[in-house]
C-alpha cells in the first residue's frame, strides 16, 4: 500500500520542499512543539524515538529504511493551538503498521485524551482508505492496518489523564470485551531522570535533558554535560538538534538573539560546536549574581571545581572558562 504523498503535498500548498539549513533558519520562529515535530520529521530521529524510549520488543526491530512520513496532519481545528502530530508508516515483522504521535504543548492535561487520539485515528483510517482501490475494500480478507497512538508530553504538571480509552466510559466494568478498549504510549519528558538520559547518550535525549531545565543555572550545567554528545551527533542530527536548542535559547536567553541568530544561520559543523560553546560562556558569565566573577583567578578556579563535579571533561572546562588545561588537571588530581 502507498499514500499518494504527491498529492498530499500539492494540497498542503503546492511549495517545493525547503533546503535543511532554510528548515533550521525557520525553526526559530516557531512554537515548542513545532520544534518536537520538526525534530521527528527526520527518519533518523523518529526511528530513535522508537528505539530509545518505546519499551516494547517489536519497537527495537524498527530501522530507518522501513519508515515513511504522511504528510498530512489529523489534528482537530480545536485543538491547533494544544498540539501537534505527525505520522509513520511503518513495516514491523512484515505487517504495515501506521505510527501516529501527537505532541501536547498545552500546560495543563487534558483528560479527553483517549477520546481525542479515537477521533485522530478514525480519520488516519478514512485517509487511508481513500487511497486504496475499490476492489480491496470489499474483499473478504479486507483489514485496516493498527495505528499505535503515541503521546509526546513536555508540561511540567503530572500527567494523570487515563490512558486506557474504555476507562472513560461510565460503569464499563459492568461490561466485558464488548465495549472499545485501547491504550495509548505516554512519552513524558518529564519523568526521565538526569543519570537516565544522561547514559542514553543521543539527540533526543539531549533535547529531553535540555527540555527539563528549569532555570539557567541547570540549563548550562545539562548544556556542559552534553557537549560530547552534541560531537557525536550525526551532521543532519546536529542540525536539527542545534535549530531545536537555539529556538529554545532564544526564549530563555534573548540577550543572546544575536549569537543565537549566527549558530543558526551562518555556522556549520565545529563552527556550530564552537557556537553553543560561546552561548555557554556567556551563561557562565551572566553568573555573577551567583558569586561568579570571570577573569579572577580564584573564581575561575570556583567554576572548573564545580564543573568537575559534574563530571565534566577538562578540556571543554577548560575552553569555556579559559582556566588553564594544565591548572585543571591538577584540580581534578586533587579531588579524587
Amino acid at each position: 500500500m502507498k499514500l499518494d504523498s504527491e498529492q498530499e503535498q500539492k494540497q498542503d500548498g503546492n511549495n517545493p520542499p525547503l533546503h535543511a539549513h532554510k528548515q533550521a533558519a525557520e525553526m526559530i520562529h516557531q512554537q515548542h512543539d513545532t520544534s518536537y515535530k520538526f525534530l521527528l520529521s527526520s527518519k533518523r530521529l523518529f526511528v530513535q524515538l522508537l528505539n530509545t524510549f518505546i519499551q516494547r520488543s517489536w519497537a527495537k526491530e524498527i530501522v530507518e529504511d522501513q519508515v515513511e512520513q504522511i504528510p498530512h496532519s489529523f489534528v482537530l481545528q480545536d485543538f491547533k493551538r494544544q498540539e501537534a502530530d505527525i505520522v509513520y508508516r511503518a513495516e514491523v515483522k512484515g505487517q504495515e503498521v501506521l505510527f501516529y504521535v501527537l505532541v501536547e504543548l498545552q500546560s495543563s492535561v487534558d483528560h479527553r485524551m483517549p477520546y481525542r487520539l479515537l477521533l485522530y485515528q478514525v480519520e488516519i483510517w478514512r485517509y487511508w482508505l481513500s487511497n486504496q482501490v475499490d476492489g480491496m475494500k470489499n474483499r473478504k480478507s479486507f483489514s485496516l492496518p493498527p495505528i499505535v497512538p503515541i503521546v509526546l508530553y513536555n508540561g511540567k504538571k503530572n500527567w494523570t489523564a487515563k490512558r486506557r480509552f474504555r476507562q472513560l466510559l461510565e460503569n464499563e466494568d459492568m461490561f466485558d470485551t464488548e465495549l472499545m478498549s485501547f491504550e495509548y504510549l505516554l512519552l513524558d519528558v518529564a519523568s526521565y531522570t538526569e543519570e537516565e538520559l544522561l547514559s542514553l547518550s543521543n539527540t533526543l535525549s539531549a533535547v529531553f535533558l535540555l527540555d527539563k531545565a528549569k532555570d539557567q543555572k541547570q540549563l548550562r550545567i545539562y548544556l556542559s554535560k552534553l557537549m560530547k554528545t552534541i560531537r557525536q551527533m550525526q551532521e543532519e542530527d546536529q542540525q536539527r538538534f542545534v535549530a531545536w536548542m537555539s529556538n529554545m535559547l532564544r526564549t530563555k536567553l534573548p540577550e543572546n538573539d544575536l549569537v543565537v541568530q549566527q549558530l543558526i544561520n551562518d555556522m556549520k559543523g565545529e563552527e556550530k560546536i564552537m557556537g553553543l560553546e560561546k552561548v555557554l560562556d556567556d551563561m557562565i558569565k551572566q553568573g555573577k549574581e551567583e558569586g561568579y566573577q570571570i577573569g579572577e583567578e580564584q573564581t575561575l578556579e570556583k567554576i572548573a571545581t564545580r564543573l568537575l563535579a559534574e563530571n565534566i571533561d577538562d578540556e571543554t572546562i577548560s575552553r569555556v572558562t579559559g582556566y588553564p588545561l594544565e591548572k585543571i588537571e591538577q584540580l581534578r588530581k586533587k579531588s579524587r
